[in-house]
């Protein structure tokens, strides 16, 4: 990565930001944050960018209407469609139209709101009105001249029976009817003599009544109903036709989306304008761009403005962004490198050791040849049929390499979707029926995975001129390290003991090597003989840590007898069933078809998973640092096109 300062004359700085962008390969450096703060700022620049990101939230809102009310249909892996510099200037021509097509839209959404809101009230009103049905007075009725009349709820808890017997004798002048009852209450109303009103309500209300009132209607409940039922339909007519209109406009999608990617570029533009320092007359611009670039950008920029361009190599402490550049079985596993974090900018890059070791356990966890063959078909038909974005295409990749990973170890422990007539042609051995070999293999696939975690640490340091550091801090804790695992060899399964008891022997000579080679380095950098040396006894303890590493690779065994053990389950299970072989035919095929599936796929998903967590924990824990802020250029970041360039952006880009 190269740093690159452009300085230049202020009428072509728009024209030029342009041509940055339609270039994509270099990253604008925040100049307003340097010591140039009062000259750079633009305060223009932020009412500009409101005023977009309010466009741009109403094109995608406008967007998602669509998509929830006639949704397009898209392959199982969509691109980006290419659209040609002209289409999208017909776009910007067409702006004011498209935005038109954006806020009827939006107004429909409202209109679709307030019909909800509206049907929310109406249906509300409905099942308040549901437990009246039968009231044979108008709900605004309040009795007579010499009656009263009052409809309310009393708790279910109130047994009817008891109000019965009782207002009688606490109102004799009064009477109650039940029109319905639920769990929580009776709906009743009442019928009392003017002169009893206060010893009738009195009483009712000892009892839990609440008095109810319905409002502004009139008329009878049934008759309020029925209107209501007039009105949701009348609502949910409204609601289609709004609906309909919606539907109607799915032909400006293409075009709505095009804006939006538009806006979105303008967006960019704006952000790199409020990162350059300009005065009336000249401007300058400060970034990066990669090594490779950085010869044919300053050629093509000197020779088509009257600019300065300057190319240098960043400072030997300066932090840069970080660009993954990587080729084949390297570039496949650069999606779990950027699940984790990208590399510190004076780190090398691990995707070329890390996705070797990733593939490799990723079949031992698998182990089943047949699973690996489905496995990599299926990532090559992906890869064959459809135009994928780069972190998909990336993905597939790894994909297929893990199952031809995944063949190679079937072929070496025999397995071929856990048929057992074909497990005697193994290459290597069973794991099945020989489980503490295959643990004892685990284990040295571990030990190895570490050692070259190690050995990342040392190729970072010796690229850091740290020689010393790199003999003491890797060198020595191999030595320890090794001296440790011949020391406890003779406690490994499935191993030679006597053989491992003379390798043992030597072992521990190797051990008190290593832990006095470490006694004496580790606590170098602190003060003080003593301090020194508890420094480096303190930090022999790391091999606690180191041997239960070691051990996190019996997931290697667990998970490869697991997918084994399954699949001849499946298959015992097909042939099992004592029928009719028409029937039985079926049957099996139905088991075998649906058995091996669910075992191939949350196998796969275990192996992927697992493979992640040895990487990131066993193997970055040796020597990654990570933090790198990703490489960032000012182009064209849209969602929906692939912008077509002319051969002018081709000329630039060559390189």
């Amino acid at each position: 990565m190269n740093k690159i300062t452009l300085l230049g004359i202020e009428e072509q700085r728009e024209q030029l930001i342009n041509s940055l962008m339609e270039f994509g390969a270099v990253e604008i450096s925040n100049i307003s944050e340097q010591d140039y703060g009062k000259i750079a700022s633009h305060p223009e620049v932020r009412e500009d960018l409101t005023y977009i990101d309010n466009q741009l939230s109403d094109v995608q809102s406008s967007l998602n209407i669509l998509g929830r009310y006639c949704p397009e249909k898209k392959p199982l892996f969509s691109t980006k469609r290419p659209v040609s510099i002209t289409e999208v200037k017909k776009i910007i021509s067409d702006k004011e139209s498209i935005l038109s097509d954006v806020y009827k839209l939006r107004e429909y959404e409202h209109a679709l709101i307030e019909l909800k809101a509206e049907e929310n009230r109406v249906y509300n009103l409905y099942r308040s009105l549901v437990p009246w049905k039968g009231l044979i007075f108008p709900v605004d009725f309040s009795g007579t001249k010499r009656t009263g009349f009052t409809a309310g709820t009393i708790p279910a808890a109130v047994g009817w029976d008891l109000i019965e017997s009782e207002l009688p004798e606490k109102a004799p002048l009064s009477t109650i009817f039940r029109i319905n009852s639920d769990k929580d209450q009776h709906y009743v109303y009442v019928i009392y003599h003017r002169d009893a009103e206060q010893e009738t309500l009195s009483y009712l209300k000892s009892r839990g009544f609440n008095r109810i009132t319905f409002g502004s209607l009139a008329g009878t409940v049934d008759d309020n109903i029925k209107q209501i039922e007039i009105n949701l339909e009348q609502i949910a007519k409204k609601r289609e036709e709004v609906i309909d209109k919606i539907r109607n406009m799915s032909g400006s999608r293409s075009s709505i989306e095009i804006l939006y990617d538009v806006l979105n570029m303008e967006k960019s533009r704006i952000e790199a304008v409020e990162k350059v320092l300009k005065t009336s007359k000249v401007f300058m611009v400060k970034g990066w761009l990669p090594e490779k670039l950085s010869e044919s950008a300053k050629k093509y920029l000197e020779s088509k403005y009257i600019v300065s361009v300057e190319i240098e190599e960043p400072g030997e402490d300066e932090a840069f962004p970080v660009l993954l550049e990587n080729r084949g079985l390297a570039e496949a596993g650069e999606p779990v490198l950027r699940m984790y974090s990208l590399p510190d900018s004076r780190e090398i890059d691990p995707s070329k050791i890390m996705t070797p070791f990733f593939v490799i356990l990723f079949g031992l966890m698998l182990s089943d040849g047949g699973y690996g063959i489905i496995l990599s078909v299926l990532a090559a038909i992906i890869l064959w049929r459809f135009k994928l974005q780069d972190s998909t295409r990336k993905f597939m990749k790894l994909m297929f390499f893990c199952g031809l990973s995944t063949m190679f170890w079937g072929l070496m422990f025999g397995g071929w979707f856990g048929i057992s007539a074909l497990v005697p042609y193994a290459v290597w051995f069973d794991m099945v029926s020989d489980p503490e070999r295959m643990l004892s293999w685990s284990l040295l696939f571990g030990v190895i995975h570490m050692y070259a975690g190690l050995a990342m640490k040392a190729a970072n340091l010796i690229r850091r001129k740290q020689y010393l550091d790199a003999l003491f801090d890797v060198g020595f804790w191999y030595v320890f390290f090794t001296g440790a695992i011949l020391t406890l060899l003779p406690y490994a399964p499935a191993i030679d003991k006597e053989i491992a008891a003379q390798i043992s022997n030597v072992g521990r000579y190797v051990l008190a090597a290593g832990a006095v080679l470490l006694l004496l380095t580790q606590g170098r950098e602190k003060k003080g003989i003593l301090r020194k040396f508890f420094g480096g006894l303190s930090s022999l303890y790391n091999v606690v840590g180191f041997l239960s590493d070691v051990l996190s690779y019996s997931r290697l065994l667990a998970l490869g007898l697991a997918t084994s053990i399954i699949a001849g389950i499946i298959n015992q299970m097909s042939v099992m069933f004592e029928i009719p072989i028409v029937i039985k035919v079926f049957v099996s095929a139905a088991i075998l078809l649906v058995g091996h599936a669910i075992n191939f796929g949350i196998n796969v998903l275990g192996a992927y998973v697992h493979s992640c967590r040895l990487q990131y924990l066993e193997f970055f824990g040796k020597f990654f640092t990570g933090g790198g802020e990703p490489f960032s250029p000012l182009k064209a970041n849209t969602k929906y096109i692939q912008l077509k360039y002319d051969a002018e952006h081709d000329q630039i880009s060559a390189a």
